[in-house]
């Protein structure tokens, strides 16, 4: 490989940092497993470009920032959370508070979706990126993301209603 062919990585982390933090931290909601997170990500991509070239760095990084944080959330691992307490609501408390479970479900949901359904999932309802703009990341078809999608979301919402059923009785 000549220097030609050596992207240029102060470019792509200035491009892709945030996009890939923000995934992360959106997944995990720590700003430290964020940042750990966001690293292994850079790192995997430059291990895989010296395997061949990457033919689209947003879609690489946005699946592997979605993967290590799936990863991570898997294991469970305890994690420093950001106090609620630091932000201004103009929402009641009790509906902050069943909001704040439903995010922790759905996290908590995400963790069991295969890989491809939560990498679409996260593209789609976290980066709101276009069925084709998912398509053209994940080199895959319009169709493959819709269906995707489709099974995603129907995972989620079996395994959301496991806790509503719990809750009702």
């Amino acid at each position: 490989m000549n220097d030609s062919e050596l992207p240029d990585w102060d470019r792509i982390v200035e491009r892709h940092a945030a996009r890939v933090f923000r995934v992360a931290f959106r997944i995990l909601r720590s700003i430290h497993d964020a940042e750990d997170v966001s690293q292994e990500a850079f790192a995997e991509a430059y291990r895989l470009h010296h395997g061949g070239p990457v033919q689209n760095w947003t879609g690489l990084l946005v699946r592997l920032a979605t993967l290590r944080a799936l990863d991570r959330l898997r294991r469970r691992r305890p994690s420093m959370e950001l106090r609620e307490s630091d932000r201004i609501s103009t929402v009641e408390p009790f509906e902050e508070a069943i909001a704040n479970e439903l995010t922790q479900r759905l996290r908590n949901a995400l963790a069991y979706l295969p890989d491809q359904q939560a990498t679409v999932f996260v593209m789609h309802y976290f980066e709101q990126l276009s069925r084709d703009q998912i398509s053209a990341a994940l080199r895959v078809s319009p169709d493959a993301v819709s269906t995707a999608l489709y099974k995603a979301r129907q995972r989620l919402l079996a395994e959301l209603a496991i806790f509503n059923q719990g809750d009702s009785k």
